[in-house]
Parts: C-alpha cells; sequence; structure tokens
C-alpha cells in the first residue's frame, strides 16, 4: 500500500515540476490568422422565402493580441480586429419567376475580447480555450437571387442598403438590414512550438438583423405579411482558422 501511496505521489510531484517548467511566458505576443467559417442567420427572411435558411461558407481573416497575466499559471487576455464573411441562403417561391435561391453574402469587422486559459502539455504542444464577447459592424455586401429557369437573369443587389426590394411588392425606402451585431464566442485550440495554432471557434449573435422600423412596415403591409410580425434573425458562425504567433 505504501508503494501505491508513494507513486501516486511521485507522479503529482513530476506533474507538478513539468507544469512549471513548461508553463506560458508572460508578456504580449502578436498572431496572425486565416481559414473560414460556416455561417447562418437563425430566424426569419422576408416572404416568400420557404424554411429557416442553410448555412453559407466564407472566408476569415484577423490579427489579434494575447497578453499572458503575471503569476495567472496560463491565464490571459487576448483581443484582435477580425474580417469575416456571414450569410445565409434561402429557398424562395415568385409567382412570376418560380423557385429559386436567395443567397446573402455580407462582410463584417468584428472586435473580439476574450478571457483564456492556455496549459503546455510539454515544450512542443499546448492546449487552450478562451471566451468573450464580440462587436461587429456590416461594412458591405450583396443579396442575390438566382432563379431555377434559366430563362431567367439572377438579380442582385446592396445587403446594407436604404433601400430594399421586394420580390412582388414595392420597393421601401428604409435600411431593412442594421450594420451593429454583438455576441459571444469562444475558441479551443491547439499549438505547436509557440508559433502554430488550430483553433475551432463559434459565435452567438445577440442582436436582431432586422431594423424596426422595417419590421414594423413588413408587419402593417397586408399584401405580403397580413399582420404577421417577423421572427427576431441573429448570426451564427462556426470558424476554423490556422494561426502564426510571433
Amino acid at each position: 500500500m505504501k508503494k501505491y501511496l508513494m507513486a501516486i505521489v511521485a507522479t503529482l510531484f513530476v506533474g507538478s515540476a513539468m507544469a512549471l517548467e513548461n508553463e506560458p511566458k508572460n508578456g504580449f505576443t502578436w498572431q496572425v490568422f486565416a481559414g473560414f467559417d460556416v455561417a447562418n442567420l437563425k430566424g426569419d427572411f422576408v416572404p416568400p422565402t420557404v424554411g429557416k435558411g442553410d448555412p453559407k461558407v466564407g472566408a476569415l481573416l484577423g490579427l489579434k493580441v494575447d497578453y499572458m497575466l503575471p503569476n495567472a499559471k496560463g491565464t490571459y487576455i487576448t483581443a484582435g480586429v477580425d474580417w469575416i464573411q456571414r450569410g445565409s441562403k434561402y429557398d424562395f417561391i415568385d409567382p412570376v419567376k418560380g423557385t429559386g435561391t436567395y443567397k446573402i453574402q455580407a462582410h463584417y469587422i468584428e472586435i473580439p475580447i476574450r478571457v483564456a486559459y492556455r496549459y503546455n502539455i510539454n515544450k512542443l504542444w499546448g492546449v487552450y480555450g478562451e471566451l468573450g464577447p464580440y462587436l461587429a459592424v456590416g461594412i458591405g455586401g450583396k443579396l442575390r437571387q438566382n432563379f431555377d429557369d434559366d430563362s431567367f437573369d439572377s438579380e442582385k443587389t446592396k445587403y446594407f442598403t436604404k433601400k430594399y426590394a421586394q420580390t412582388f411588392k414595392a420597393t421601401y425606402d428604409m435600411r431593412a438590414i442594421q450594420r451593429f451585431d454583438c455576441g459571444i464566442g469562444f475558441r479551443v485550440g491547439g499549438e505547436y512550438h509557440n508559433q502554430y495554432s488550430l483553433p475551432l471557434g463559434y459565435d452567438w449573435g445577440f442582436t436582431d438583423s432586422y431594423i424596426n422600423d422595417f419590421r414594423k412596415n413588413m408587419k402593417n403591409d397586408y399584401a405580403v405579411m397580413p399582420g404577421i410580425p417577423l421572427k427576431e434573425r441573429k448570426n451564427h458562425n462556426f470558424a476554423l482558422t490556422f494561426g502564426y504567433r510571433f
């Protein structure tokens, strides 16, 4: 019994010594990363769309700074600036042109701020997790309508625009989609040689993408939505990136 207890104590001692030896260094480091995201807008799109929307793949580029807190044994704060493509796909039915697909591609500048923890398994390998809020603003994008009937050409318009064209009604002289977004996200990943990282992440948007005036207009337009309010529509985003620390 004493042998087993001594072995357990020795294992814990060695593990603690290795953890101290491989503890991340304090201070600032920078990291650039690139990858792709699978984005979706959870909620209703305006009629005559069918269903809740399908994910759309986009690109992601970013720069962030990590500050390893002194005497915090791997706890750090990270913040950055990202360029990210978001969007979704919706099927629709037009009374004249038939069935088709809406494809939304929106470009955002996003600022994430997260609290994180890193654990170095040994001198070469480490794992980490990050959690915190983000703020984002839309800088551009487009909404494309592709019709299944080849006799009709595709149509496209700006996504963040002051005019929103309804397929079988009129053009509303108002902004339908707001640029601002905020939410919370997390990242988990592994890092090699304190330089190369492969994080996975997910962001939950809290902000309704529809502007209130547009929502009221649509509800009062009985030719389109007879007294039925639009449900909230929020950004959701899964990301896989590759990072390099310097």
